[in-house]
């Protein structure tokens, strides 16, 4: 069975960039949870390059800015140049990088992100994204080669 990793990141203090957290929290309580390591953390560090290496594949979730609220989006990740030695400005393909350069392996990895429209502080998650999650999860388990009941 392939290993499957989730890295799920962001504030779960400043609503809908917590996706992330709410996801990570919703696919432990699938069937689906059997098939997966699931990491959550605040922000991409290069200490993930370890597990990253060791799993068939990545999939890094988190809330992004500047689109339609709501909008669901996945993307291909391949290894790149990290972005900054600034951990906040770490990215997927830096992560990926490493883990091929330090680990000699990078694993197939996929961006899965839903656009927010709230980053206030708090902790409750936008309606246009608590509609959205179901999709993403959805995405999630396809990816993962299994399905989440509807």
């Amino acid at each position: 069975m392939p290993r499957i990793l989730i890295v799920a990141y962001g504030n779960p203090l400043r609503c809908d960039d917590g996706l992330g957290w709410h996801a990570a929290e919703e696919l432990s309580n699938l069937d689906l949870a059997q098939k997966l390591e699931i990491i959550t953390q605040h922000q991409l560090t290069p200490e993930l390059a370890l597990p990253v290496s060791q799993a068939d594949r990545v999939l890094f979730i988190d809330a992004a800015r500047g689109r339609k609220p709501g909008e669901l989006r996945c993307e291909p990740v391949l290894p790149g140049r990290a972005s900054s030695a600034f951990s906040h400005e770490f990215s997927p393909a830096g992560v990926l990088s490493l883990a091929r350069g330090i680990y000699g392996n990078a694993a197939l990895a996929f961006a899965i992100s839903l656009a927010g429209e709230c980053f206030e502080h708090g902790t409750v998650l936008s309606e246009s994204v608590q509609e959205g999650l179901p999709r993403l999860l959805a995405l999630v388990a396809q990816l993962a080669g299994d399905s989440v009941p509807g």
